[in-house]
C-alpha cells in the first residue's frame, strides 16, 4: 500500500492506495466519522485486488478544516479524489456516515458510481438538538481521547467490547484531534438528513446493519434498502463497526457486490 495527498476543496486529503486502482470500476471505501481510513486495513488486505481508502477532512492525515457536512463538505472530497486518480467509475463502500456520503454521490454524480455498499448507516438520524449538545458536552468534558476510548466498547457488538484489534484501531483512528473539530463534526453528522436525494439513486444498493448496532439499528439499514430499492442484510451479533468486527465477511460481502 501507498499513500498519497490530494489537494481537496478545503485543504489536503490523505489517500491510500493499494495496488493500482482501474479508470473504471474501482473500489473506494469511505469511513465512518471519527474514524479514518486505518479502519478499512484488514478489509482492504482480505479484498486482494486494488482499492482506494481516504481520510475525510476532519479526520487522520487529511486538512481538520470545515464544514463538516456531506454536501458542501465530505462529497466534494470524495470527488477531489476521484478526479485526482482519474477514475471515471466506481465502487462506493460506506460505514456509518460513509454511507450516506457515497448515496449522494450516487445521487448527485449518477455516471461515476456502479454501485454502493453501506454498513451501518442511516439517511438520517433524527437525533435531536438536545442530544447533540450533550454529546458535546461530554466530549468537552473528558478530551477527545477519553471520549472515544469509553464510546467504543458501548457501539460495537457485545462479542467485540474487549477485542484489542478492535479498541486499538479505534485509539489510533479517532484520537489525537481537537475537541472543537470533533464537536463541529458530531453536529454535522447527527444533524444530516439526505432523504431529499434517494429518489435520484438509480445504482443497485446493498445496506448491510448489525443486529447490535445503537446508533444505526437495523430499522434504518431498512429504511435505505426500502428508499433506493436496494437488498437489505442484516449480520447477527455484530454493532456499528462491521469493517473491524467481521472485516471477513465484509470483504465477501464487498466482492459480491463488485462482481455482480
Amino acid at each position: 500500500m501507498s499513500t498519497t495527498t490530494v489537494a481537496g476543496p478545503a485543504g489536503d486529503l490523505s489517500v491510500v492506495l493499494s495496488g493500482e486502482p482501474p479508470r473504471d470500476g474501482a473500489i473506494v471505501l469511505v469511513h465512518p466519522i471519527n474514524t479514518a481510513a486505518v479502519v478499512w486495513e484488514r478489509v482492504v488486505a482480505l479484498l486482494d485486488r486494488p482499492s482506494v481508502t481516504l481520510d475525510l477532512r476532519g479526520h487522520g492525515r487529511s486538512t481538520m478544516a470545515g464544514p463538516f457536512t456531506i454536501e458542501a463538505g465530505y462529497l466534494p472530497d470524495l470527488v477531489a479524489v476521484l478526479d485526482a486518480l482519474n477514475l471515471s467509475s466506481v465502487h462506493l463502500v460506506g460505514g456509518s456516515l460513509g454511507g450516506p456520503i457515497s448515496l449522494a454521490a450516487a445521487a448527485l454524480h449518477p455516471e461515476r458510481v456502479r454501485s454502493v455498499t453501506t454498513l451501518g448507516s442511516t439517511l438520517g438520524t433524527g437525533v435531536p438538538d438536545e442530544a447533540i449538545a450533550a454529546m458535546i458536552a461530554e466530549l468537552e468534558a473528558k478530551g477527545t481521547d477519553r471520549y472515544f476510548e469509553e464510546l467504543v466498547p458501548t457501539i460495537v457488538g457485545t462479542g467485540y467490547r474487549e477485542e484489542r484489534r478492535v479498541l486499538d484501531t479505534m485509539r489510533v483512528a479517532a484520537g489525537g484531534r481537537a475537541e472543537s473539530v470533533v464537536a463541529d463534526i458530531l453536529r454535522g453528522a447527527f444533524g444530516a438528513d439526505i432523504r431529499h436525494l434517494v429518489d435520484k439513486v438509480d445504482t443497485p444498493v446493498l445496506a448491510v446493519g448489525g443486529s447490535e448496532d445503537p446508533t444505526c439499528p437495523p430499522a434504518m439499514t431498512e429504511e435505505i434498502a426500502s428508499a433506493t430499492g436496494g437488498r437489505a442484510v442484516r449480520w447477527d451479533g455484530i454493532g456499528h463497526l462491521p469493517m473491524l468486527e467481521a472485516p471477513e465477511r465484509v470483504a465477501e460481502l464487498i466482492l459480491e457486490q463488485v462482481d455482480g
